[in-house]
């Protein structure tokens, strides 16, 4: 019943090669299991010793009967008796045929009260293993044996248990992660000037052969099925330029209370996937908080020089307060000028909740111009669509989540920077 839940297949990948996921699912799932058990024992009573006692009644019947046999050959006075026994050793089959039904039954009809149980087991584990693998992926540190590492993973459980930002964070970042390995690894020159990636969707024409696999078996039919309707399918992109890896990217993050909830965890989990760009391909990045006026913070992620604990208290800082454009702008401005950020791309994620003066926006526009970096304004508008954006007169493109899903949006980005 286990192995039937659509869940189990997506279990099994997150646990092949991941010892403290595997010990951590494994641990949930015995519980749940005995329990099972023990429920299903306390209904069945006293019926699987009754069956035992008649098993071993008719073990000893039918051995006195075959020495009955052999002696009734030489002795006709046995025949009664082996007669007799018989008729008991007929007599014992009935009624263990009847327990076996008795015990059938009963257990037919609580193990599908049981299945509720299971059901919810399966999820619970499935979404314990994928929030120990992907708090792994994103935050944990590559040095260490493995009991320091088993350490650091439970320490990370126990913070994203106590953190529901950072948890929805890691959810998110985890997911654009494993895409981006999906990209890098699938990538292929293909022709001349042109290459192959992965994105997700559910063009049935591109979907790669282990998608098509989980049609083959009706216990992971379902599972197709809601990654279709999701859009979710993992599947080849349409062909694109070869390109080369830009310059350096500045990430302006708005954390002001309007993006508290998932705005903001999808908005930093994708300024995080952009610096795992930057980290591969060795680029500088850096990550720009900024909400009411001066209220900024600067995270610096240089090439090598940076570790999983900086990266972690990143994704932990929120500001809650109100919104200012202009103290970020500068910022990032300054960041070009004296910190050496050349040839900087700048993304700006906000909900668009401020306005600025038009002679603010034109010098603000004219900096910008100098600096000769691009600008990407990707605005969280899905509450309020067609929302004009004060800095829109600026940007080289806005992507706007009311025109477009998280998923679109992510294969943009994820396509333009990944060579």
């Amino acid at each position: 019943m286990l192995q039937n839940q659509p869940e189990y297949g997506e279990l099994r990948r997150f646990c092949a090669g991941n010892d403290f996921v595997a010990m951590k699912t494994a641990k949930m799932l015995v519980q749940t299991v005995s329990e099972i058990e023990k429920h299903l024992m306390d209904a069945l009573g006293k019926l699987p010793m009754v069956l035992s006692r008649l098993y071993e009644k008719q073990n000893r019947l039918h051995e006195k009967v075959q020495n009955t046999l052999a002696k009734v050959q030489n002795d006709s006075t046995e025949l009664p008796e082996i007669l007799h026994s018989a008729e008991q050793l007929a007599s014992v089959a009935e009624q263990i045929g009847v327990v076996r039904t008795m015990l059938s039954d009963t257990l037919r009809k609580h193990l599908s009260q049981e299945e509720t149980a299971l059901q919810k087991a399966a999820q619970e584990s499935l979404e314990t293993a994928q929030a120990v693998a992907y708090a792994s992926v994103c935050w944990g540190s590559e040095s260490g044996n493995g009991t320091e590492k088993a350490q650091q993973n439970q320490e990370l459980l126990c913070k994203l248990k106590e953190n529901d930002y950072l948890r929805d964070i890691t959810r998110q970042l985890g997911r654009m992660k494993e895409v981006l390995s999906a990209l890098r690894k699938n990538g292929y020159a293909h022709g001349r000037g042109e290459k192959f990636s992965l994105t997700r969707g559910r063009d049935l024409r591109n979907l790669l052969s282990g998608e098509l696999a989980l049609l083959a078996s009706p216990a992971t039919m379902p599972l197709f099925l809601r990654r279709y309707n999701a859009k979710g399918l993992t599947q080849y992109a349409k062909r694109e330029k070869i390109r080369k890896g830009g310059g350096d990217v500045i990430v302006c993050l708005d954390e002001s209370g309007s993006t508290c909830g998932e705005n903001a965890a999808w908005g930093k989990a994708l300024a995080l996937a952009v610096q795992d760009i930057c980290a591969h391909e060795g680029r500088k990045f850096a990550l720009i908080h900024f909400s009411g006026k001066d209220e900024v913070r600067t995270d610096r992620f240089l090439p090598g020089k940076f570790t999983a604990e900086e990266l972690l208290a990143a994704a932990e800082h929120f500001f809650d307060g109100g919104t200012d454009f202009e103290t970020p702008l500068k910022e990032a401005l300054r960041l070009m000028d004296k910190e050496a950020f050349e040839n900087a791309d700048i993304l700006f994620i906000t909900d668009g909740y401020c306005d600025i003066s038009d002679s603010l926006a034109e010098k603000l526009q004219n900096e910008v111009s100098d600096a000769r970096c691009s600008v990407i304004g990707l605005l969280m508008d899905q509450d309020s669509p067609g929302e004009v954006f004060s800095l829109e007169q600026f940007c080289e493109r806005v992507l706007r989540v009311s025109q477009f899903s998280h998923m679109d949006i992510e294969q943009q980005l994820f396509n333009h920077n990944v060579p």
